[in-house]
C-alpha cells in the first residue's frame, strides 16, 4: 500500500491516494485539494480510482470532490448524519471561508462504525468518531489511521462548530484511537503525520483522558 499526500495550502487541509501498486488501482480520502490535481496524477501514473472516501463532511475536505467523481464515476461515501448537514451549510459559512459555493456529488454512500469496505484490494475499516463533527469518522487500513479532524500531531480538531463537541471528541480519542497499536501511524486531516504511542505521551490535549 503507498500514500500519496496533496496538501491545500489555502486551509492546510490533507487529501491522501491510497495505491495498490499491484493493481495499479486507488482510493482517495477526502479532497481538499483542486479535482484537476489528483486527475493529473492519477493520469500520469496509469492509475484506476475506485472510490472517494470522506472522513467528514466541512468544506475543506470536498473542494475538488464534485470534479473527481463527475470524471471518474466513482461513489462517495460518508456518514449519513455529515452527508444530511453537508447538505444545508449557510452561505454565509462559506463566504467565510472565501467560497461562493460548494458543489457536491447528487449522493453519498453511507458508513457506519465496525463497516469494511474493501477497495481497490484493499481493506478499510470505518471507526465512526464524532466529536469534531457528528458524522465524523476514521479509516484504518493496513496499520495506518486516515484520521481526518479528529487527532493532529500534537494537537486535536476543532470542536466549535455544529455537531462539535470536545467531550464527545476525547471520548472517541479513547476508544478508537487510543486502543490501537501504538506504532498505527496517524495520518490526519491538517499537519504532518504522527503515531498513536507518541500522541498518548505527549499530547498535552490527550494525556491522562
Amino acid at each position: 500500500m503507498q500514500v500519496v499526500t496533496f496538501t491545500d495550502y489555502s486551509f492546510g487541509s490533507n487529501t491522501y491516494l491510497v495505491v495498490n501498486e499491484e493493481e495499479k488501482k486507488a482510493v482517495l480520502v477526502d479532497a481538499g485539494v483542486v479535482g484537476s490535481q489528483i486527475l493529473k496524477h492519477l493520469e500520469e501514473n496509469g492509475l484506476e480510482l475506485v472510490a472517494v472516501l470522506l472522513t467528514h463532511g466541512h468544506p475543506d475536505h470536498l473542494l475538488g470532490l464534485k470534479e473527481v467523481v463527475d470524471a471518474t464515476g466513482v461513489p462517495a461515501y460518508m456518514h449519513p448524519a455529515d452527508a444530511q448537514m453537508v447538505k444545508s451549510i449557510p452561505p454565509l459559512f462559506l463566504r467565510m471561508l472565501g467560497l461562493e459555493d460548494l458543489e457536491l456529488p447528487e449522493e453519498f454512500l453511507p458508513l457506519e462504525d465496525g463497516q469494511e469496505l474493501e477497495l481497490a484490494g484493499m481493506k478499510f475499516k470505518v471507526l465512526h468518531t464524532p466529536g469534531h463533527s457528528e458524522g465524523s469518522v476514521c479509516f484504518l487500513a493496513d496499520g495506518v489511521l486516515f484520521a481526518g479532524d479528529l487527532v493532529f500531531r500534537g494537537s486535536i480538531g476543532r470542536t466549535d462548530f455544529p455537531g462539535g463537541s470536545m467531550q464527545t471528541l476525547l471520548r472517541s480519542v479513547k476508544e478508537k484511537v487510543f486502543t490501537l497499536p501504538s506504532d498505527t501511524r496517524i495520518l490526519p486531516g491538517h499537519l504532518d503525520a504522527t503515531v498513536v504511542g507518541w500522541e498518548k505521551r505527549t499530547n498535552p490535549f490527550l494525556i491522562g483522558i
